[in-house]
């Protein structure tokens, strides 16, 4: 890839985009964690141990329909981003969501996902039902990212 951009063939080339958001937007760990999860079983799976707890590999390959090894690989990709964590119990090895995975997991998505923006100015009312979740759902994505962001200087 040149300064300018990407050249795809002899005809087309991509323009790289100026950063418009005022320093690094890269976040090697959000990527690997949306990664992760944006495999369905492996979703799957991670949504199963948020709702029912610690459950070994066999409990798990039943509930979902899929073979033993299938799952251990999954959760292995599932561990090694922080999303599951496990702990021996003699023969039994249950799996569970880590507990600071969600709200972690949560942050990295409102800090991709939320408009900086949102909040700040005025729109005309809403006319739905709709159109009032919606906007409501952005102030408490703004409200999260601010949560979020405030945690993060703390730590």
């Amino acid at each position: 890839m040149g300064g300018d951009g990407l050249t795809i063939g002899s005809r087309y080339t991509i323009k790289r985009l100026p950063n418009r958001f005022g320093g690094n937007v890269r976040d090697p760990e959000a990527t690997e964690v949306f990664k992760a999860l944006s495999v369905p079983s492996r979703m799957e799976i991670f949504t199963l141990l948020k709702r029912e707890g610690p459950l070994p590999v066999k409990e798990i390959a039943e509930a979902l329909g899929m073979t033993a090894p299938a799952v251990s690989q999954h959760l292995k990709v599932l561990r090694n981003v922080g999303l599951v964590s496990a702990k021996r119990q003699g023969y039994w090895i249950p799996y569970e969501v880590d507990p600071s995975a969600l709200p972690d997991c949560c942050g990295k998505l409102v800090k991709i996902c939320a408009c900086p923006s949102c909040g700040k100015r005025k729109e005309a009312e809403p006319t739905s039902e709709i159109d009032v979740l919606l906007n409501r759902r952005e102030e408490l994505l703004a409200e999260l990212q601010r949560v979020e962001s405030k945690l993060e200087s703390l730590r």
